[in-house]
């Protein structure tokens, strides 16, 4: 009974907080390797194209972009933009935000058990917006594919700040999302 109780409580702490495999966080994630331009992920009968570009503004700002489009089942027929409601960003694709040397908001995208997620792990605290390399936490948000054909999108999965403290957000999710 007591271990009943316990695997209970475990089952709603993890629903209360909407961590999903955060608790793992680690060498557990599949992460998708993506080049510039265009990227295909499998999920099961679902195909989807990750499409990775740079908007290059002449200054050390520059920047990733990244955005998912559904692709139809048959030729001809539109791709279907995954969109997501992040706080920074148009809400229709993910990018990474540098400022300096560093990223201040990094993106990286894993599949597990047959879903693709999105990690986004933004600076925070007083250097968050200054230029120069200094240690801050980050903000880890998990957002996942809903695989719905007709409205596809990303939703919140789960929210965790970071262990250590890091200057480059592609850094804090290397270390702490995929242990490495």
């Amino acid at each position: 009974m007591k271990v009943l109780r316990n695997a209970v409580m475990v089952a709603i702490a993890a629903a209360w907080f909407g961590i999903h495999a955060m608790a793992a966080a680690g060498p557990a994630h599949g992460e998708v390797k993506l080049a510039y331009g265009v990227n295909e992920v499998k999920l099961g009968k679902m195909s989807l194209r990750i499409v990775r570009g740079m908007v290059a503004n002449g200054t050390a700002s520059s920047f990733d972009t990244f955005t998912v489009y559904l692709m139809p089942e048959s030729a001809g027929d539109p791709w279907l933009q995954v969109t997501t409601s992040t706080p920074k960003g148009l809400g229709y694709n993910f990018r990474n935000y540098e400022s300096g040397d560093a990223n201040t908001q990094a993106v990286a995208f894993y599949v597990e058990g047959n879903h693709l997620f999105a990690v986004q792990a933004t600076k925070v605290g007083p250097a968050a917006d200054a230029q120069g390399p200094r240690k801050t936490p980050f903000d880890f948000e998990v957002v996942r594919f809903n695989e719905n054909e007709d409205i596809p999108l990303f939703k919140r999965d789960g929210k965790q700040r970071s262990k250590g403290q890091y200057v480059d957000g592609r850094d804090a999710i290397d270390d702490e999302f995929f242990g490495r």
